[in-house]
């Protein structure tokens, strides 16, 4: 049975609808999972900084320096990585409809 070209038009943009979608469903969740692998290794990367720097007769000067220069890095890099994912909304593809409103041809009004 032969589809008439509206028809037609309406099933294509309702795939790509559901296509676009889904695909912002899983870039949502990608999105999602590395922000908790990054909280994991901040936490990870701060809590190994700061026990060095809290022992500090048991490391050397040039460690102290570098679990402080780490921490320091880690920080800095977890406040540019939620700017950059959270408060950037530019970063973000909005989802919306994609068929074509036209107006018939002999129709009063839209």
């Amino acid at each position: 049975m032969a589809r008439s070209p509206a028809a037609e038009q309406l099933r294509q943009e309702r795939e790509t609808f559901d296509q676009a979608r889904s695909q912002d469903r899983l870039w949502f969740g990608l999105r999602l999972a590395m922000g908790y692998v990054a909280i994991a290794i901040m936490v990870l990367v701060a809590s190994v900084s700061l026990y060095v720097m809290l022992h500090p007769q048991r490391y050397g000067p040039a460690v102290l320096t570098l679990a402080a220069a780490a921490l320091l890095v880690d920080m800095v890099s977890l406040a540019a990585a939620v700017f950059r994912l959270v408060l950037q909304q530019g970063s973000a593809r909005a989802l919306g409809p994609v068929t074509q409103v036209t107006s018939h041809p002999g129709r009063n009004g839209p």
